[in-house]
């Protein structure tokens, strides 16, 4: 005879096992566990792994191999059967065996694909175990192997594998390419590093802990989030080494930080890219209130160098400065260097001792202490210099480089004659390929034969020696701070490499720093932050030529006629006459990216990751990249290309036939 508890206990998980299977059935959903021979029909001939015995997480069983005992269970295996079933009499029996003093001891045996398990035998035993809400089960456990495919899934899949490999770890599950790489990063361990029980057991204690913290809040509103999901938001925002010193209580207040983000996540929304500096009047009790009493606003700006050893810094500083002059008393700015203090170290000094009410993070690689401090100080307003990254929390800033690579590119078509034109760029990330493709559009504009051999400076080597090698006479790189006119020059400009192979500069792609830090720290000071976008909406600032915060300085050695066409394309893009991509637009393989009258959008830009067919040269893999320049590549990754085909040439000809 069967105890009482073990009794009780069945009902209980009857009753949750129809409220499952009743709203499911609501929805229109199958109230049932998945089928795997219904999922892969090929299973039967599948390639196997025997893994052995191990522990497997519960929540990721997810079905039953067959069809056979599928209806006893609802999809999250509690019962669903009447207690006066032989069914209901051997589940209360087993549930009085765990109740004992040896407990289930018997794994069950199950089939992993995909990263998911399903139940051969022991489909009772899960359930029993599930309604104690046990986290893991022994099983025996053979790996089908799923067909080779192009799928997402199929390649988040085949990235788990390399990381199960070294890992062993089975609690996670991620359906894009590209989540195990951040995860492996996030934690700070070495590419090919293999797991110690030690690392298990850390690593375990603390998805258990985001487990417990997502039971609530995250679960409720943002159902269709995964622990994963949660485990690894946290883990790009909080030190792992930090985390896992969490108490509960304290790993709560983590996550519940960072729901703005999850929103965002969850809603699967574009983000809001503001292209001009938007500042809103003052109402007249608003010019009253200011005229008694200005608002001054306390600015961090925290730095990855030191001005002294670094062009970009140092340009950044320049421009703090010259906001700070063009402000006044408005504002009160403080410079910040990563050294002996880390950069969440910084960001919270700077806030917590320092009052800082905004803080600027002046490089990409500073995102993560970035979204701590705003994901810690919800009322602290914290920029990056970033790209278009998707965040709630911060707002990311950066300016339309490819317009002055445009003009840039014109006036090397001028000049070249025959020859290729150089281009050295720095990171293949967002913004690279159209700042590259633009500069190519200016150059076909006034050279049509004229191509530009693409190198890259992240590769090694020396990218000059390869392109003067290849027969280029005219070099462009990287953009050049406005208040450093005489570092014009290689790698800051477009130069012309004379005979003796000294650099004549012809041309500066300009960050006006000043310029852009004072339209934004108005835009604050006015209010606009908080009424440019809603509460879980990402916001990122990308403003270019109109906004005069991109320029272009042109050396005194170029002809008249010549530095008259820059002056003209300047003023074109300025007032939008002109766009850098006029179509159409072939890529490398000759297949039509933009359309002839089309307009690309800004997301569109940002993410272009491909080469138009004036360009000699291809994207490097980030992990052909030195190890310095991968941190940068991984966090401003460009989106993977799907190739376009090239139309057929009966089709092409019909097109322009319509075009004329």
């Amino acid at each position: 005879m069967y105890s009482k508890e073990a009794y009780d206990q069945y009902h209980l998980a009857l009753r949750r096992g129809q409220k499952y299977a009743a709203a499911r059935t609501a929805r229109d959903q199958d109230p049932y566990p998945a089928v795997l021979q219904e999922i892969f029909p090929e299973l039967s001939a599948a390639s196997r792994i025997e893994l052995g015995i191990i522990d497997i997480p519960i929540d990721a069983i997810v079905g039953t191999v067959a069809e056979g005992r599928r209806s006893a269970f609802a999809g999250n295996f509690m019962p669903l059967l009447a207690d006066t079933t032989e069914f209901a009499t051997k589940w209360i029996s087993l549930c009085d065996a765990h109740l004992g003093e040896t407990g289930i001891t018997d794994p069950i045996v199950c089939d992993e694909y995909m990263g998911q398990f399903y139940v051969l035998e022991g489909h009772k035993r899960v359930s029993v175990l599930s309604s104690y809400d046990a986290l893991t089960i022994r099983a025996k456990v053979t790996r089908v192997l799923p067909l080779p495919s192009e799928d997402p899934k199929y390649k988040a899949y085949e990235e788990f594998l390399k990381f199960w490999r070294r890992s062993g770890v089975y609690a996670l599950r991620y359906e894009k390419p590209g989540c195990w790489d951040r995860l492996e990063k996030a934690l700070n361990m070495e590419p090919e590093h293999v797991w110690t029980d030690d690392d298990r057991q850390a690593f375990m204690a603390l998805y258990w802990k985001v487990r417990d913290a997502c039971q609530s809040r995250v679960a409720n509103q943002l159902p269709t989030l995964t622990v994963s999901d949660v485990l690894l938001m946290c883990l790009e925002v909080y030190p792992y080494e930090q985390l896992r010193e969490l108490d509960r209580e304290e790993m709560r207040r983590r996550v519940d930080a960072l729901m703005p983000d999850m929103r965002f996540v969850a809603k699967d929304e574009p983000k809001e890219v503001s292209t001009e500096p938007e500042i809103p009047g003052k109402s007249l009790v608003g010019r009253i209130l200011e005229g008694i009493s200005k608002p001054v606003l306390n600015v961090a700006f925290i730095h990855v160098n030191s001005p002294a050893s670094s062009v970009w810094t140092r340009g950044h500083e320049d421009g703090r400065l010259a906001m700070e002059a063009a402000l006044g008393d408005q504002v009160r700015t403080k410079a910040y260097v990563v050294g002996e203090e880390s950069a969440d170290e910084l960001m919270e000094r700077a806030i917590v001792r320092d009052g800082a009410q905004l803080v600027i993070a002046t490089a990409p690689t500073l995102l993560a202490p970035a979204r701590q401090a705003a994901a810690l100080h919800p009322n602290v307003k914290v920029l990056v210099c970033a790209l278009s990254v998707p965040f709630v929390g911060i707002r990311t800033y950066y300016s339309r480089i490819h317009e002055a690579k445009f003009i840039s590119g014109a006036i090397a078509g001028v000049l070249c004659g025959k020859d290729p034109v150089g281009y050295v760029a720095r990171y293949p990330i967002q913004g690279v390929p159209a700042a590259v493709n633009a500069f190519a559009q200016g150059l076909r504009m006034t050279n049509p034969d004229a191509r530009v051999l693409l190198e890259w400076s992240c590769l090694g080597g020396d990218p000059v020696e390869r392109l003067w090698a290849a027969g280029a006479r005219i070099i462009s790189g990287h953009p050049v701070a406005a208040s450093t006119p005489s570092s014009i020059g290689l790698g800051w400009s477009t130069s012309l490499i004379s005979d003796d192979g000294s650099f004549l500069a012809l041309a500066s792609d300009v960050w006006e720093w000043g310029k852009t830090y004072e339209q934004m720290v108005r835009s604050v000071l006015a209010g606009a932050w908080n009424s440019a976008a809603a509460q879980d909406t990402a916001v990122s600032y990308w403003w270019g030529m109109s906004s005069g915060v991109i320029d272009v300085k042109l050396s005194e050695i170029l002809p008249p006629g010549v530095r008259q066409l820059a002056s003209i394309l300047k003023t074109g893009l300025t007032d939008g006459s002109i766009q850098p991509f006029e179509g159409p637009v072939l890529d490398q393989n000759g297949a039509e990216r933009i359309s002839a009258g089309e307009t690309l959008s800004a997301e569109a830009l940002m993410q272009m990751n491909w080469l138009s067919d004036h360009v000699v040269g291809a994207i490097p893999r980030i992990g052909d990249l030195m190890p310095a320049a991968q941190e940068t590549a991984r966090l401003l990754a460009l989106p993977e290309d799907k190739p376009v085909p090239a139309e057929e040439p009966e089709k092409q000809a019909q097109k322009e036939e319509k075009a004329e």
